[in-house]
């Protein structure tokens, strides 16, 4: 497995979530900072499980799992909140 590849993505992951726009919405919500913090909580293990060779590949798999969920979880949190500016595509300016 690309341990390194998957690391390197992670990375740019959670360079993208300390952005300004987004460390605001963390602070407004409280939720979606929860989730936040739970991906970089999970980055960390696979940090430090990379280098751990006693690991077996079911708990592997469990955390990269639970990783992926994570994602999933963010991602789909971004997509709803995305959805209600959706009405903005309809507006028009008044002549």
């Amino acid at each position: 497995m690309e341990i390194d590849k998957l690391l390197e993505n992670l990375a740019v992951i959670s360079e993208i979530l300390k952005t300004s726009s987004l460390t605001n919405q963390i602070d407004k919500d409280p939720d979606f900072g929860t989730k936040v913090k739970e991906f970089e909580t999970l980055v960390e293990k696979v940090k430090l499980q990379h280098g751990d060779l006693s690991m077996s590949d079911e708990d592997l798999h469990k955390l990269l799992n639970e990783l992926y969920l994570s994602i999933q979880e963010m991602d789909t949190y971004c997509n709803l909140n995305l959805q209600k500016l959706n009405f903005l595509e309809n507006l028009r300016p008044l002549i």
